[in-house]
């Protein structure tokens, strides 16, 4: 029988736990899209075996749209682990990531897993309407590099309803920008953001082949 966990560096992953987590979340997920993935990528699949301090896997559903058929990436893993020091006292403290993509590719998968991990690594708390900068985009020589969180734009997919640990689970929208995007939230706000967002009709639908810039 092999053992419930495993040592990663400094860091023991509970497989249990994970495995525990994983059959409550596939639950709730089945629920919302009314079927299971239909593929994935594996933790293993993502990253370097030494780098595997927390267990995230990308699983993929599709969408069908008005206009067509798109892939939803969500993470699966992330919300094993309470996020650290909430600005706020009701603040959700466990989150899977969500992403809207024509494709969800391996380079996507890998960035939307990077982005789950970083909060667990470096011990804050993400949420809706911050941002976080990052070394490289999903898909090279693209600007789109850092990232703006937001709740989905879905109303089903806001209202997604799965406990872990006696917490709620709630989704977080990936929106990738630009370091230049980033720069002009950082000094304007999420608000101005936001209506820079409209300005342009961003699609929730991220497609960085058609995506156009928001300053």
């Amino acid at each position: 029988m092999g053992r419930p966990w495993v040592l990663q560096g400094n860091t023991v992953i509970d497989l249990r736990h994970h495995q525990l987590c994983t059959d409550l979340r596939a639950a709730a997920l089945e629920k919302l899209f009314g079927f299971r993935p239909t593929r994935f990528y594996s933790a293993g699949e993502l990253l370097a075996e030494s780098d595997r301090r927390f267990l995230i896997d990308i699983l993929i559903y599709p969408l069908e749209t008005e206009t067509r058929r798109i892939e939803v990436a969500v993470t699966n893993g992330m919300s094993d682990q309470r996020m650290a020091n909430p600005e706020r006292s009701d603040a959700v403290c466990r989150r899977e990531l969500i992403q809207y993509l024509p494709v969800c590719t391996l380079g996507h998968a890998r960035r939307l897993q990077a982005m789950a991990c970083l909060p667990l690594v470096d011990g804050f708390h993400l949420d809706a309407f911050h941002t976080l900068g990052w070394k490289e985009p999903a898909v090279e020589g693209t600007p789109w590099k850092d990232a703006f969180f937001l709740e989905p734009p879905l109303a089903g997919h806001q209202e997604f309803a799965c406990d872990v640990g006696g917490d709620r689970v709630g989704l977080l929208w990936h929106i990738p920008i630009s370091e230049a995007e980033r720069a002009f939230k950082r000094e304007h706000g999420s608000g101005a953001l936001l209506d820079r967002m409209d300005a342009v009709g961003l699609s929730w639908v991220f497609d960085e082949g058609n995506r156009p810039g928001l300053i």
